[in-house]
């Protein structure tokens, strides 16, 4: 089995966010610098190879995110409430989408349940590969892929 690529991250990007959340992302450089304070979450999964997906976006992603999927206003508070369970369940369908792209559909596949908090960003970790993509409003969005 080869290492997943960059281009497969991105695609799985691409594709997750769009058809979850009606939301576009293109393929960006990974940021030097990201605000104070991010959602951060990360998904273990296990499979032919377990690993863990981490996903890491601007807060102004996460709320919107959370009003794409709720239906309602960026500014709604109940937006602003729920970016953090929008990062977590968008990561759910990534990693979803990354398990069934990358083992097939026939080994035996199972994930974790997602973690995710707003937190500091810090130094990336050890990673197997990683995609960086930016929303329409040129917040940055990464995920991380770190297979055993």
């Amino acid at each position: 089995m080869a290492d997943p690529t960059p281009e497969l991250l991105t695609d799985i990007l691409g594709t997750v966010f769009q058809e979850t959340a009606f939301m576009f992302v293109e393929p960006a450089e990974e940021p030097d610098q990201w605000d104070p304070t991010v959602f951060s979450a990360t998904l273990a999964f296990e499979s032919v190879r377990g690993g863990t997906l981490r996903l890491t976006a601007a807060v102004p992603v996460g709320v919107e995110l959370a009003a794409n999927m709720l239906g309602c206003d960026a500014a709604d508070p109940e937006a602003v409430e729920n970016g953090r369970a929008a990062i977590s369940e968008v990561l759910n369908v990534i990693g979803g989408a990354f398990v069934t792209r990358y083992f097939g559909t026939k080994v035996p596949s199972q994930l974790g349940l997602p973690q995710a908090a707003l937190e500091p960003r810090v130094a990336p970790a050890k990673r197997t590969a990683a995609a960086s993509v930016r929303a329409e409003s040129g917040d940055p969005i990464l995920l991380e892929l770190d297979l055993e």
